[in-house]
């Protein structure tokens, strides 16, 4: 059965033109199907039509639908706007991979077309919530790819003890660790030497970055784990950040706790999707019998 879908927030990324232009093309097209789009303040500007922007608190008020337009950035950035509002959310591909995307451009509007009809995939994305101790705000961040305790400096290691269900784990020494969801096993992991995770496998991945150690390898945790990570600073500056964003600065001491989140990402994919067949499309894998 269809979802009724009427108030369609379109999130192009700013920075290129073509998804602009997509953006006001698509604008017109939901007003011919008697459905009305929004967008946030900013990104109303740089389209060129400010009267459809919205605050960010009624951006996400009674949203039926988030469209991503752009690459996995753009959909990084959507996906947490869409998580917040618990809608679903779909992005349109106008990069190179586009891993967490559903749809090419070209194929933009036969694939909305699908979508408000009701012939579509919906899936949902395990989402990782990380809080920092003694953070007086008490702000929870969350991250449907990955959450990386890093270092500002190139030159200096940063020590992280790793804690799981309050009993200590491992103590890393080097550029950082990643801890990612499935979904994000193909992304910033997967460079770090992770494995690659089907998104319905449930667990926290955890990939050491740059470790000054030759044992240490990736490690599934259970996705009902708690994980606690101490920052030791010494001469590297530590960050934390979310998906690519938010990068913040710990303190010497710092505590980092990430688990699951208790709600999911809903995230549209065509009717047809096969993950495994994404991954044979993206990664040029060869074709059966060659």
């Amino acid at each position: 059965m269809a979802l009724e879908m009427n108030n369609i927030g379109i999130m192009p990324h700013s920075g290129k033109a073509q998804a602009l232009e997509l953006a006001l093309d698509l604008v017109d097209w939901l007003d011919s199907k008697g459905k009305t789009a929004r967008f946030l303040p900013d990104d109303a500007v740089v389209v060129g039509c400010p009267e459809k922007g919205m605050a960010r608190e009624e951006f996400i008020c009674d949203l039926d639908l988030v469209v991503s337009l752009g690459g996995d950035g753009a959909m990084l950035r959507a996906a947490n706007l869409a998580f917040e509002a618990a809608s679903p959310v779909v992005g349109i591909n106008l990069g190179k991979k586009g891993f967490l995307t559903a749809l090419q451009f070209e194929n933009m509007y036969p694939g909305l077309e699908d979508i408000f009809t009701g012939r579509y995939l919906l899936q949902e994305r395990m989402i990782l919530e990380c809080t920092v101790e003694g953070d007086r705000s008490g702000e929870k961040h969350y991250a449907l790819n990955e959450v990386v305790v890093g270092k500002r400096e190139l030159q200096w290691m940063v020590r992280l003890e790793v804690g799981i269900n309050d009993r200590y784990f491992h103590y890393y020494s080097g550029d950082g660790v990643i801890f990612a969801t499935p979904t994000g096993s193909t992304a910033y992991s997967l460079s770090a030497g992770g494995p690659i995770l089907d998104p319905a496998v449930d667990c926290i991945l955890l990939t050491p970055i740059c470790s000054h150690s030759l044992m240490d390898r990736s490690v599934l945790i259970s996705s009902e784990s708690e994980v606690r990570v101490v920052v030791e600073r010494e001469k590297a500056m530590p960050s934390l950040s979310f998906d690519g964003r938010e990068e913040t600065s710990l303190p010497d001491g710092g505590r980092i706790i990430i688990k699951k989140a208790s709600r999911r990402l809903k995230m549209i994919k065509s009717a047809d999707y096969s993950f495994y067949n994404l991954l044979r499309d993206k990664f040029d894998f060869p074709e059966a019998g060659k």
